[in-house]
């Protein structure tokens, strides 16, 4: 009876030990799941898989910049709503149509995220903006692969670009589009001379109605002044912020740029049709030189793939004889045939540039 117990027993023991090493040896011949590492311009270091499937966009710039760097809408998931009010009157409508599907409900105005509609999307990972640290931990807690992204100068958006290009795989094309900023940039950089000794137009760069205006630590003021420009508000402080009709009246700008954040038109200024507002006074006005933003695969207003061309687009609105060696339509044909594929018409180039 004891040789049959200890039979039993050690049957048992000799099949717990295969058991053990069956089990070590299908976890030594599994391969691990594949993953990647990318550091965020946050400098955080992100694990995502090796294939990005989809993404969601926090911040409003980002997925037109996405958009670029894939080449593609098809893996934009979910972008917020103030992009995809943008879209419906860029050139992403023409370019991606497909990108109207694209979900809204994961974030409010304020850039909150609302986590049970993420889970919906179960995207691949999601854009951040940088600063929005507790959202970020609740992110990691839930395991959503999170790029944050600085936002406020160009730089900004080229190092983004170069962060988006390593999530999707596109790193030579996010350094082409980087390039093609940098070449811009470097141009302005050849005309410092010929704009010494000329006077310097005063800029108004108004967002809306409400009269904010792009005060000293904008982009705005970054573009105006490279265009030869020197912007009224600098001195204001803050992003967008309101001042009053007769601050404007005082500046008495030589050009006003209208923003696309809002739906205010020249017209509206040149008729004085703005309620509580006097502006048949204001020289811009009087001079006819109250101009609409353009608006391509984003507004403009901000930065975004397209910025060295706005600020070509300011230079020959400030300084037409000196800014006289290209053709911007030209320059807007090159880029969307290098990097979209696309040969715009007439009818694009109007829509883009407000004409």
């Amino acid at each position: 009876m004891m040789t049959h117990r200890f039979s039993f027993d050690l049957l048992a023991g000799l099949l717990l030990i295969c058991a053990v090493l069956a089990g070590c040896g299908s976890q030594q011949t599994s391969a691990p799941k594949a993953e990647r590492v990318v550091t965020d311009t946050a400098g955080r270091e992100v694990h995502l898989p090796e294939e990005v499937k989809s993404i969601a966009v926090v911040p409003i710039p980002w997925a037109s910049v996405a958009f670029a760097v894939d080449g593609s809408a098809d893996r934009i998931a979910g972008m917020h709503p103030s992009a995809k009010a943008s879209y419906e009157k860029s050139m992403l409508k023409v370019l991606a149509p497909g990108m109207a599907n694209a979900a809204t409900d994961f974030v409010g105005q304020d850039f909150s995220i609302h986590m049970e509609e993420l889970g919906k999307l179960n995207p691949s990972a999601i854009i951040v903006w940088n600063y929005q640290e507790d959202e970020i931990a609740q992110l990691e807690k839930l395991k959503v692969p999170t790029i944050a992204l600085k936002y406020g100068t160009l730089e900004d958006v080229q190092q983004g670009i170069r962060v988006i290009g390593q999530v999707f795989g596109k790193e030579k094309r996010a350094e082409e589009l980087v390039g093609f900023q940098q070449d811009i940039m470097a141009y302005f950089e050849t005309k410092k001379a010929a704009l010494e000794g000329k006077e310097k137009p005063k800029v108004l760069y108004l967002r809306d109605r409400d009269l904010k205006v792009a005060a000293g630590g904008t982009v705005n003021t970054m573009m105006i002044e490279t265009a030869g420009g020197v912007n009224v508000a600098k001195d204001v402080q803050g992003q967008w912020t309101p001042v009053t009709m007769e601050q404007i009246a005082a500046w008495d700008p030589d050009v006003i740029i209208l923003s696309n954040f809002d739906p205010i038109q020249p017209a509206d200024l040149f008729e004085d049709k703005l309620e509580g507002q006097n502006w048949k006074n204001i020289k811009a006005v009087r001079e006819g030189r109250v101009y609409k933003a353009p608006i391509g695969l984003y507004r403009w207003d901000a930065p975004c793939v397209e910025t060295p061309l706005m600020i070509k687009w300011i230079a020959q609105k400030l300084h037409p004889d000196v800014f006289n060696d290209y053709r911007l339509t030209d320059d807007l044909r090159g880029f969307y045939e290098k990097f979209l594929s696309y040969t715009l018409t007439d009818a694009d180039l109007k829509m883009i540039l407000h004409e």
